[in-house]
């Protein structure tokens, strides 16, 4: 007799079902792991991105940038001013990083000594962007140089052509919302009208005299008729000029080959400095004031004396300007 053969397809059907268990076990655990790790990467992601409750503490994504060194300020400061961005653009010029390293170091005399010799140079740029018409500009440069030196005569001149530019401004705001209209013609406007009297011809413009520094002369209050005149009250020293800085030439000026003058009057203070600088007249205006008010403002004189004792005096400047 034939032995059974059942026993063999039973085997066989048992070592199948343990392969396909076994692989059945390998992708579960397969899937575990993968599900886990998704589960940690989601988690991760919720707490980055959930929303700080009150009293929690949030750590930024970038920690703070670190203030910057006066070294570094120096540089970068120098770099502008390499790029004539003294006082704009916001943020990156020379003053405000000058400005900057002394908030740090108030004593910092390289800022200092570089904030005053940049000054008439940061003041043409700023009389450029007022005349560009940037009025909102020109107002924040104007701001920057004030905080700069704020006593500093240059900036009343500056104020005083960025108030012009905005009373143009206006006006010629309100020409363009006027009607075009001409006035409606009444019967009396048809009567002859008396001709009026030629007015006189303006007197030809004298250019004042090129004469050194001149003081000013102040009228002596008149005396009684049985008195004799007190003599004019006049320094018995003039005062000296000890150091004298030449003005700038402006820029725009050169390039267009302008020149012209302007006459200044100061007052030399008893500690030799000056102070009170102001234009009397200039031609062409408003092209050269500024150069030379600063440039008097740096003067230095051994101060006029009365008696021994120095006193403050008025003097009268003209500064040519030719190419």
């Amino acid at each position: 007799m034939l032995p059974e053969s059942r026993p063999f397809p039973r085997a066989r059907q048992r070592g199948d079902f343990r392969v396909a268990l076994a692989i059945t076990l390998i992708l579960l655990a397969c899937g575990g792991a993968l599900t886990w790790a998704w589960w940690q990467r989601t988690r991760a992601e919720d707490v980055a991105t959930k929303p700080a409750t009150t009293g929690s503490i949030v750590r930024a994504d970038a920690p703070p940038t670190a203030p910057r060194s006066v070294e570094q300020l120096l540089g970068e400061a120098r770099a502008a001013v390499a790029a004539q961005q003294l006082v704009a653009p916001t943020g990156q010029s020379a003053f405000e990083r000058y400005l900057a390293v002394l908030a740090q170091q108030p004593s910092n005399s390289v800022a200092s000594d570089a904030l005053r010799e940049l000054f008439p140079f940061a003041a043409e740029q700023v009389g450029a962007t007022i005349r560009a018409g940037q009025l909102d500009e020109a107002q924040r440069q104007l701001d920057l140089l004030a905080r700069a030196d704020p006593a500093n005569y240059t900036l009343t001149l500056l104020r005083g052509q960025l108030a012009d530019q905005h009373q143009r401004a206006l006006a010629a705001a309100a020409v363009a919302a006027a009607p075009a209209q001409a006035p409606a013609r009444t019967p009396a406007s048809r009567e002859p009208v008396a001709a009026a009297a030629p007015a006189p011809a303006p007197a030809p413009e004298q250019a004042p005299a090129a004469a050194p520094l001149v003081a000013a002369a102040v009228a002596a209050p008149p005396a009684a008729t049985s008195a004799p005149a007190p003599a004019p009250s006049v320094p018995a020293t003039a005062p000296v000029l000890q150091r004298r800085v030449e003005p700038y030439y402006p820029q725009e000026a050169r390039r267009s080959r302008r020149e012209g003058w302007v006459q200044v009057q100061f007052t030399v203070q008893p500690d030799g400095h000056v102070d009170a600088v102001k234009v009397l007249q200039s031609k062409p205006g408003s092209v050269f004031d500024l150069a030379a008010t600063t440039a008097v403002q740096r003067w230095v004189f051994a101060p006029a004396t009365r008696n021994g004792q120095p006193v403050a005096v008025s003097l009268r400047q003209r500064l040519d300007f030719r190419l």
